[in-house]
Parts: C-alpha cells; structure tokens; sequence
C-alpha cells in the first residue's frame, strides 16, 4: 500500500469509526437521566412486585466474627464451582475449590434436569476428592444462583427469568434449591441444600465479612459475564413485604436486579448495533441495560461493529472463513480489555493481537487503530452506565445524607472504639500534640478504619464528617479492564448529588470470588435463622 492510498483508507476507515464510536458517546446530562430514572425504578420496586428490588430474606449482615464450614455451590454465566468455605471468624477464610464449564447442551435445553445433573455429578467429585462422600452427617449447601428469582425465603425462590444467554423453559417457576436437591438425592450424596444466594448478594456478604469491624459496607456490584448490584436497604422501606410500614425497624439485603430497570428503554442509550444485538439474543427485549454494561454483551457489539466495516469494505485487512467474526457472541469481552491494555504507541502489539484473535491478515495500523477506538467507546460506555446504576444504589440508600459536613467532627463514643478513650486522656497531657493530630483528621476527613461501626441495624454510625462509602466487586471487567473504574468514577461525579466530594467517599474493593463464599455465609445465616427467626419469615 501506498502512502497515498494509506491515507486515503485511513480518512475513509477512521471516519466511519468516530462516527460509530460518537454513537456510543454518553454525556454527563444522559447520565443525570440514568440515574434519575433508576432511582424512581428502585423506590417502584420496593413498594411493588417488580423483578427486581427483590428481597433476599436477610436482616442482618456479616461482621467477621462469623464461624463453621459450609458447602457452596456457585452457577454464574459460563462457569459453575463448587467450594468447601472455612469462616475462621477473624474477618478470614480459606476456600477450596473446583471449576467447571457448563456445557452449551445445559445452558440452551427444554429440561432442567441435564443441568442439575451435571452439577450434582460435580459435587460428587468434589466429595470423593476432598470430603467424606459417605458422612453420616448431610453438609449444609449455599447455592449461588445467578439468575433472577423471587426468593420466598432463605431457603429457596422461585425462577422468574434466565438471561446471559441461558435458557431452560423447564425451569422458569421452579425453586432451584428443590431442582438441585432432586439432582443430589438421585444420586445419594449427603449434601443437603439450605440457602439459595445470588451472586450480588454473596459478595456483598463476603466484602462485610472481610471488612469486619472497621467499616460498614454499602454494597456490592458484579461486571462479569452479566452485571448485578445488591445493597442494604431499611426494611421499612421494604412495602412490597407484608406487615411493613414506616416504625419496622431493622435492614434488608435487596437483591436490584439492576440490569432490568429500564426494559422500557426511557433513558438508556440506543444505537442501530443495540437492535441488532438484542433482536439476535435469546431473550429480546429483557435486560436491556445487562446488555449494555455486562462482558458477555460487549465483545458482540464490537464484533457486529467490526462486520458492519468489514463488509462495507473499510478494512484493508482479511479475514479467514472460520474467523470468530462469522459467530454470533464468537468475540469475548477479553479482547476489549487486552486492546485497552496495548499502549497507545505500540500499534504493532494491535495488530498482533487482532491478526491473532480474529484469524485475520494484512491488518493495517489504522485498521488497528479504528477497532481500537470503537473498542473503547464501548466499554467506556458500558463503564458510564455502571456508574450511573451505582449512584443510583448509593442515592437511594441515603448514605450520602447520613452525615452532613461539619466545621468540626465529633470524638467517637467509647462503645466505637477503646482508643477513643486514650485519646481523651492523651488530651488532658497534651493538648498542643492532640489538636495537631485532630487536625489531621480533619484534613483526611474520614475516620481511620478501625474506628468504622459495623452497619447491622440500620441505624447511624460514623460521626465524622465523611464516612466512607464501601462496595464490594466482582467481575472480569473491573478487574481486567484498565480505566473501568475510573470511567465508572468519572460518571458518578457527573451526577449532582455525588459530585467530586461523594465520589471521593466511595471506596470500591475487588472482592474475587465472593458470591461462592457469599453463599457460605448466607448457610450460616439460614442456620442462625434456624434459631431465631425473623419478621419476614
């Protein structure tokens, strides 16, 4: 090629790829619009029956002092695992493990019951390799289940809906506590399965856990395969529970099912590319943010962007028969990430990855270049609107109002923290040294960690004037994607009621492999519920 005929493809080529990378633009007011509008969808949610804003029957959340050893098994989009989880009742844990693929066959079938054979057959591996498959005593199962369910209980739920690609008609209506317990007891293992979690819920669990004592988590988010948040929400809130109303005290784990709160399509963005995924999806219609945010989704929309070029003659590149570009979903969000990874000046290491990935050859830099930037736009995309989903969680927990900027913080209670009464006494002998030290804490403003009350009530906790926001997270994307958080940040200090100081207080803690120990912790719970009960019940 030329320099001329270079530059002529490189206007061409480059010209069409801003114009389907400005398509994947989103302003700071479609932000606002977002965010707006899934605030109102939670508040609905909450009052009404909706798929989502669904209750996950737990009233209280981990502190770290939590002990025993439980079973999980943990079905996401693509993988199932089973695990043995040790809570050593200090904030730890020791997990081990096996990882599964879930064979297409089960994930796509008329029957429920080849999936949950499958997973009973694992179990069973699992047991004859680590455990006692012969134990007169039946193990006490959590079973993460990242699918939407109406939980009826700790103990179980029904399916109301799959989604990343699954379907199994069969086993809509159905309690997959039961359908699994079916599939064990089939084969005679002494597993017995007493919880049902999801994997938002299970992570949240698990960062609360992890965090112990020092802070009060908020929250937890999942962008992997599919995207999800759960949160803390008061109970008296809860109205679509019954005998709820405004002097109910206490809290609830809310499972949002976020990636349905706007299936109208009000405010989400819409290019010609999100029609096409979706109409091609096994569930048009459904999900419409999951499809604009989670892993499994983004590797399609640049796949049907990169044909869209391709077989309009942009490229100068050409690509093998059974390239991946000719498979519906043949592109994994992975290839996303490992562009965004490639340093802007090392085109070569592009090219590479793309003759590589999609069995292409003579790729050009600018073809580089252009699926590079429509790349980005987007998981940048995808990163905004994660953002907007979290401050609508975190607008709608109240967290932000909980404590107003003051000229000057309040000294914890001594029920808060041992040392706050040293510090008193250290005040009495050196008051010149206690008032630098309090002035350092007023310029940080934030409370050292260890001095963060554990949220189980609902009620107030930090006094001082920011406390910190804490979420747990889980998924490839935040955790491979380089600027995903930073991204996400930059949305959440475009809506007003966060700002850069609310966003400042927002801390998010990579919490990998949360839901399987989640789903452990939701186990010890159910045992405690065993015992005590609770109003929802």
């Amino acid at each position: 090629m030329t320099k001329v005929e270079e530059q002529e493809q490189r206007l061409g080529l480059m010209a069409q790829a801003e114009r389907i990378a400005g398509e994947f633009s989103l302003s700071a007011e479609h932000v606002r619009r977002v965010t707006r509008h899934l605030v109102c969808q939670m508040k609905d949610g909450l009052a009404n029956e909706r798929p989502w804003q669904l209750p996950a029957y737990l009233q209280s959340v981990p502190t770290g002092t939590e002990k025993g050893q439980f079973l999980a098994v943990d079905l996401g989009g693509s993988n199932c695992r089973i695990c043995m989880a040790e809570l050593h009742g200090d904030s730890t844990f020791t997990v081990l493990q096996s990882k599964h693929k879930v064979p297409p066959s089960v994930m796509v079938n008329e029957s429920y019951l080849p999936l949950f054979d499958f997973i009973a057959g694992n179990i069973a591996e699992f047991l004859n390799a680590h455990l006692d498959p012969k134990s007169p005593s039946p193990y006490k199962l959590g079973f993460t289940f990242s699918f939407t369910c109406e939980q009826e209980s700790l103990k179980g739920g029904r399916l109301i809906h799959w989604d990343k690609g699954w379907d199994i008609p069969e086993a809509v209506g159905r309690d997959p506590c039961v359908m699994l317990q079916e599939a064990i007891d089939r084969i005679g293992l002494p597993v017995l399965v007493t919880v049902l979690a999801n994997d938002s819920v299970g992570t949240l669990l698990t960062r609360s856990y992890s965090s112990g004592q020092r802070v009060s988590t908020l929250g937890a988010v999942i962008f992997g395969t599919g995207t999800n948040a759960a949160y803390v929400e008061k109970l008296s809130n809860v109205r679509r529970l019954k005998n709820i109303n405004d002097d109910t005290e206490g809290i609830m784990v809310i499972n949002s099912e976020w990636g349905s709160l706007d299936d109208e399509m009000k405010v989400l963005p819409r290019t010609s590319l999100d029609d096409e995924l979706d109409a091609a999806s096994v569930d048009p219609g459904y999900g419409m943010l999951e499809k604009r945010v989670s892993g499994l989704y983004l590797g399609e929309l640049l796949r049907l962007a990169i044909l869209q070029l391709l077989r309009g003659g942009a490229f100068r590149m050409t690509v093998a028969e059974e390239s991946c570009l000719f498979r519906r979903d043949g592109i994994d969000s992975s290839l996303l990430s490992n562009l965004a990874r490639t340093d802007a000046n090392d085109v070569e290491g592009a090219v590479a990855l793309l003759q590589d990935t999609l069995s292409a050859k003579t790729v050009s830099k600018v073809d580089a270049k252009a699926i590079k930037l429509i790349s980005e736009a987007i998981a940048r995309r995808a990163a905004r609107l994660a953002g907007a989903s979290l401050a609508a969680v975190i607008i709608k927990s109240g967290r932000l109002e909980r404590h107003p900027n003051r000229t000057t913080p309040r000294i914890p209670s001594l029920k808060t923290s041992i040392l706050s009464t040293s510090f008193k006494s250290f005040y009495n002998y050196a008051p010149l040294l206690f008032r630098h030290l309090l002035d350092f804490v007023r310029l940080i403003c934030k409370r050292p960690s260890w001095m963060l009350p554990k949220h189980t009530t609902g009620a107030e906790t930090s006094s001082l004037c920011e406390e910190i926001i804490d979420i747990g997270a889980d998924g490839s994307l935040i955790e491979s994607y380089p600027t995903f958080e930073a991204d996400m940040r930059g949305a959440m200090r475009d809506v007003s009621e966060i700002g850069v100081k609310g966003e400042k207080r927002i801390r998010i803690s990579l919490t990998k492999d949360g839901s399987g120990v989640g789903a452990a912790l939701m186990a010890h719970a159910a045992s405690l519920a065993e015992v005590g009960g609770s109003v929802c019940d």
